[in-house]
């Protein structure tokens, strides 16, 4: 565990290297190697200012007119584009956008080289979407400094391009098969606080929000729905006011309006039968990158929601993105903590409680937004999962302990509370319940607890905290312990 005590103001980050794949450019064709450098040779380099997607490919501003090279991959299928003679500013280095049409999953940005500059573009394409196998062009726009790329109706070819140069069209160009219109058949919401729209085929469709109204709108081509749709029930504390599905001609409009506050995001697809949306608090309006600031994801499933009058807990996994925490015994304690807290959750609303969580994927948090989110949706109580490491040399040190902020009585009997019933679950080594100035129970205005569910150091330990059935007999006596902390107070 790493997380900084409030009293010595000191914050340790581990940083590890990670991003857009190097792939060795391939040899040009056709193509005449010293013009292709011309650009990238000059004095000044072109800038990346911004970067996205749109309804028919992506929208880049950049100062100048850079020159492009193109090639396609296979295994995994994907597509690289090297803007020469270019720069990032650094908010894009080692961004992903989620793409979810044209063929293309998602694309991904970074600073593939400083001297000459080049700027990196890969595509990760859906092999099963016949848009894929594409060949993609580009337009510059000076007056607005505008570069435009978008795909063509010719396969594509592992060649460089000049920018504004059209590949010469195939004699066989891609038709696409599907003529059947697209059928919405099912709405829902994942485990994670995901918004699911899933189709029989393939799902082409735009996006575009209406700020005045809060909708998030999507139009899906080529469709229709359901006679069948299953909708998901929204429940009284759901994020979401509406979910409207209306045929207008040939396309299907879904529009999502969530209460105030909230907002939704497009994330990667796993299948281009689905479109996933992602419910948040927009907590970010202040810093508003994605790569560093991701936002806050809720968990509240239809079936198994809690009633807010029972009470409200914050669940907080700690680490994540690119900051591990603790590693050891081939484990990383952001991997280990978040299964366990989401399993926390789930038995907590089984006890009929409402749960939010600061992170339910790998992402990256700082402190200061997990605690800001636990005031904002006036948590009752704020737990924090985290796993314990010392020196290699002393491995045989194992056991759970639970942490509650300085001279916080209430904090100290919650923390009594869970650290009893996680020893009497476990039988794992009881190092008992201590105080700390962690920032996370330092910070928060309600009872605050930080669970230290073990070493990872130790690999008896290591190996309990990989184990999902280890997960769930920690995650449910820590259930039993705030239930028994709530109900002894009257709640």
């Amino acid at each position: 565990m790493r997380y900084r005590q409030l009293a010595l103001g000191i914050c340790v980050s581990v940083a590890t290297s990670y991003g857009i794949p190097i792939v060795a450019p391939l040899q040009a064709q056709s193509v005449n190697q010293s013009n292709l450098l011309n650009t990238a040779n000059s004095s000044s380099a072109i800038r990346l200012n911004s970067i996205r997607p749109t309804a028919n490919g992506l929208m880049l501003i950049v100062n100048a007119n850079p020159q492009i090279r193109i090639q396609r991959e296979q295994n995994p299928d994907r597509l690289i584009m090297d803007l020469q003679n270019t720069t990032l500013v650094n908010d894009l280095h080692q961004l992903s956008l989620p793409m979810n049409r044209l063929g293309v999953k998602q694309i991904r940005v970074a600073q593939f080289q400083n001297n000459p500059a080049i700027t990196r573009l890969v595509f990760d394409l859906d092999s099963n979407d016949p848009t894929s196998k594409l060949a993609w062009q580009s337009q510059y726009i000076a007056v607005t400094k505008t570069l435009v790329l978008a795909p063509t109706n010719q396969v594509a070819q592992a060649i460089p391009i000049e920018p504004n140069l059209t590949i010469p069209r195939p004699s066989n160009p891609i038709i696409n098969p599907i003529a059947l219109p697209t059928v919405i058949e099912r709405v829902s919401f994942s485990s994670t606080g995901e918004l699911l729209i899933e189709a029989n085929q393939l799902v082409n469709y735009k996006i575009n929000l209406d700020r005045n109204s809060g909708t998030y709108n999507l139009v899906i081509t080529n469709a229709k729905i359901s006679a069948n749709l299953q909708r998901p029930s929204l429940a009284a504390n759901s994020p979401i006011e509406r979910i409207r599905l209306s045929q207008i001609g040939n396309s299907v409009e879904i529009g999502v309006k969530t209460i105030a506050g909230w907002q939704v995001r497009e994330t990667q697809r796993l299948s281009n039968q689905q479109i996933k949306l992602q419910l948040s608090l927009n907590s970010t309006a202040q810093n508003p990158l994605p790569s560093q600031n991701p936002a806050f994801p809720v968990n509240n499933p239809p079936s198994n929601v809690g009633d807010r009058r029972r009470g409200v807990i914050f669940v907080d996994a700690g680490h994540g993105g690119r900051d591990p925490g603790a590693v050891a015994n081939g484990i990383q304690e952001k991997d280990v903590v978040l299964p366990i807290s989401l399993k926390l959750g789930q038995a907590l609303q089984g006890l009929g409680y409402t749960v939010y969580y600061t992170r339910t994927n790998d992402v990256e948090l700082d402190l200061e937004p997990r605690v800001a989110l636990a005031q904002r949706v006036n948590a009752d109580i704020f737990v924090s999962i985290h796993a314990n490491s010392l020196d290699s040399r002393n491995s045989s040190v194992n056991g759970v302990e639970t942490f509650h902020a300085r001279n916080s009585t209430v904090g100290r009997e919650l923390a009594s509370y869970v650290q009893s019933q996680i020893i009497s679950a476990t039988s794992a080594n009881n190092r008992g319940v201590k105080a700390a100035g962690f920032y996370v129970i330092a910070r928060t205005s309600m009872p605050a607890i930080l669970v230290e569910t073990g070493f990872v150091t130790s690999p008896t330990e290591a190996r309990n905290l990989s184990n999902p059935n280890y997960q769930k007999q920690m995650a449910d006596a820590i259930a039993r312990g705030v239930d028994q902390f709530m109900r002894v107070r009257g709640r």
